[in-house]
């Protein structure tokens, strides 16, 4: 198998252009790195990647990583510290065809107890916790996404990943390669077998997809009068917000940090129609957002008229009906919002203190030890 090398080009003319050789970073000390460095970091492996688990155990063994990509779809990872081979092909069909064969409480009663531990946030439900990410329910039985990581594969390996991603299967295959220069170390991403894109369904979720739904039900709904300048209001008072469109609505995430140290979005506020409801737009207030809101609430709540309607979970809703109905209550959103900006600023703040401070007593501890 061929040696991954790095060189840097040097010169600013092109009398003056050289190249100056990356030395390989030894493979023991990337091995070292990788999991944890690609916990941390799920990024490298895939964009809007969101870790739900490590190291849990299936029938067939330990599962490496678990995490659910931008679109809500589930995807395995088979981590192997060296050089990948066939073994760890057979590893990752047999991890993901049991995540397959579990239904969705199955899956939430596997993946919620498990996680919490070696970097993974805690998930109390893992139902609830999708559906707050992706403005959907996770209603079916998914067949995972399959993604091999490790620091180069043999070609028998390489073979096999390609035959099975030119089938139906969605399996890839990633490899990095570590390099240092002086103090520096550099880390390179090499995608050795790309999936095969798969066919849309009814039931594929896309953020593309998702907007062309949702303009469609917006349509269908008769509310393009009002509905996506309410959305715009929403979306300039959370500048710091992630916005996600379903089908049903846009939702409004702000980042948070888990009892690990890690970021994860919360939803805060979301915007919601129904087919049973034309011409209405539900506007909805995560209980988050109303504990951060608290000191202006009460304020709030008088000057809407006592329109918001409490939910059993904590949350409230408030209907709007006409863009007139808006208009009137435009205001008084424009001092909640930054009411909300501010507790959700200050939960932030309380987060990174409690969490520096376990890590404070965590390190205080190894060093007594050692």
């Amino acid at each position: 198998m061929d040696e991954t090398r790095l060189w840097k080009i040097v010169g600013s003319n092109p009398q003056e252009l050289n190249v100056e050789r990356i030395q390989n970073v030894k493979e023991t000390e990337t091995e070292n790195q990788l999991e944890e460095v690609i916990t941390r970091c799920p990024n490298l492996l895939m964009k809007d990647l969101k870790l739900i688990g490590r190291q849990t155990d299936t029938a067939g063994g330990p599962l490496d990583l678990l995490g659910v990509d931008g679109d809500g779809q589930l995807v395995v990872f088979e981590l192997k510290r060296g050089t990948l081979t066939r073994e760890a092909v057979a590893q990752i069909v047999d991890y993901s065809s049991y995540i397959a064969s579990l239904e969705p409480k199955e899956l939430s009663e596997h993946i919620s107890p498990r996680s919490g531990n070696l970097g993974i946030e805690k998930i109390e439900n893992f139902l609830v916790w999708y559906q707050e990410q992706f403005g959907r329910n996770f209603t079916e039985v998914q067949r995972p996404r399959m993604v091999l990581v490790g620091l180069g594969a043999d070609e028998k390996t390489k073979r096999m990943v390609s035959f099975m991603s030119e089938g139906d299967l969605d399996i890839s295959l990633i490899t990095f390669h570590g390099f240092r220069k002086g103090d520096e170390v550099f880390l390179a991403r090499q995608i050795e077998v790309r999936s095969k894109p798969q066919p849309s369904t009814t039931t594929t979720y896309s953020k593309k997809s998702n907007l062309e739904k949702l303009k469609h039900n917006v349509q269908k709904l008769r509310l393009e009068e009002y509905y996506y300048n309410i959305a715009s209001f929403f979306r300039n008072q959370f500048p710091a917000a992630y916005e996600w469109p379903n089908p049903g609505g846009y939702s409004y995430y702000l980042p948070e940090l888990t009892d690990t140290g890690n970021q994860a979005n919360r939803v805060y506020v979301a915007l919601y129609v129904y087919q049973g409801k034309p011409g209405c737009v539900q506007i909805y207030l995560h209980e988050r957002a109303l504990k951060a809101a608290s000191s202006s609430l009460s304020e709030f709540k008088n000057s809407i008229h006592n329109s918001m309607i409490p939910k059993k979970d904590g949350s409230c809703e408030i209907w709007v009906k006409s863009n007139s109905d808006w208009e009137k209550i435009k205001d008084h959103f424009g001092k909640l919002c930054p009411a909300i900006l501010e507790g959700w600023k200050r939960t932030r703040e309380q987060q990174s203190k409690e969490f520096e401070a376990t890590e404070s007593i965590s390190d205080s501890e190894d060093q007594s030890e050692a």
